[in-house]
Parts: C-alpha cells; sequence; structure tokens
C-alpha cells in the first residue's frame, strides 16, 4: 500500500479500503492464508513533521487446527500507532526519495504478525476422541501423576505438612 506522502493534506490523510498483503510475508508462518482485510484510520503529519499512523487492521487469519489440522477462520483487529521521525532513516527500504512516496504494507504486516495466536481451536473440536491406543491427550484438567513419581509426589506433601 503506497501513500504518496506530497499529497497528504494539512488535516490528514484518510483511509478506508481493502487491501491483499503479498503472500510471501505470511508463507513462513502459521497463516494458511489472510482474507477481508481492510484498514481504516489517519495519516497525517504532527508538529516536528513527522510521520504518524494512527490505524486498524481487521481481517481473518486462516489457520490451521490446533487439534484437527483442519483450516480455521480466525478474526483479528489490530490497532497501530505508529510515529515515523526520521523517514529516510527508519523507512530507507520502504521510502523512495525520488518519487516521495512510502510502501506501508511492511508496517501494516509488522503489526499483523503481533496477532497470531500460539494455538487456535474449534470449540466443535472438543468432541473429538481424547484417546486411542497409545495415546492420549491430557489438558490441564486431567493431569495424571506417573507411576514412577508417585512416592516423591508423597514426600512433597509430607514436606508440607
Amino acid at each position: 500500500m503506497i501513500i504518496e506522502l506530497n499529497k497528504i493534506p494539512t488535516n490528514g490523510l484518510e483511509i478506508d479500503k481493502d487491501i491483499t498483503l503479498v503472500k510471501e510475508l505470511y508463507e513462513n508462518t502459521d497463516i494458511l492464508d489472510l482474507k477481508a482485510l481492510h484498514i481504516m484510520g489517519n495519516i497525517n503529519y504532527d508538529y516536528e513533521n513527522n510521520l504518524v499512523l494512527n490505524l486498524e487492521a481487521k481481517g481473518i487469519f486462516i489457520l490451521e487446527d490446533a487439534i484437527t489440522l483442519d483450516p480455521l477462520e480466525y478474526p483479528f483487529t489490530c490497532e497501530i500507532e505508529e510515529k515515523i521521525e526520521n523517514l529516510e532513516e527508519s523507512c530507507q527500504n520502504f521510502y523512495e526519495k525520488s518519487k516521495n512516496t512510502l510502501d506501508i504494507s511492511e508496517i501494516l504486516w509488522e503489526n499483523i504478525v503481533l496477532e497470531i495466536p500460539i494455538s487456535a481451536s474449534n470449540r466443535s473440536s472438543e468432541t473429538l476422541a481424547l484417546h486411542g491406543e497409545g495415546w492420549e491427550l491430557v489438558n490441564e484438567n486431567t493431569k495424571k501423576i506417573d507411576p514412577r513419581l508417585a512416592k516423591l509426589n508423597e514426600l512433597l506433601k509430607e514436606g508440607k505438612e
């Protein structure tokens, strides 16, 4: 998403548009796809002539379900508040001085990537079999003590008394 910096009015540039990020940005992440990415907010200059981005990004991550590995839609929203003080130094890879333009796709991605959950699962997958031959899915509510360590657990309890 390229912004022409010389066309930003004094009251700021309002943004309200759907965008598509290039797949190369998220190909090495847990994201299978990124749908319905919508950016809204404004871009303006502050009193020190620094570029200020106040944006909100909404979209849907397509992730693998942590239990079934099926594709799962995970909606997200993130607030982006960036202040770019020295454009030529801080954004040298995204700023094109000859055209006075700034590509904010990388700035958007840096903020959106923080919204990726560690794991996500569909609530309907709770009805799945949680054990089988030689395996069992254990959660915090069904903790079992290894029988080989049961004696140590008894000693710990005695020490607390």
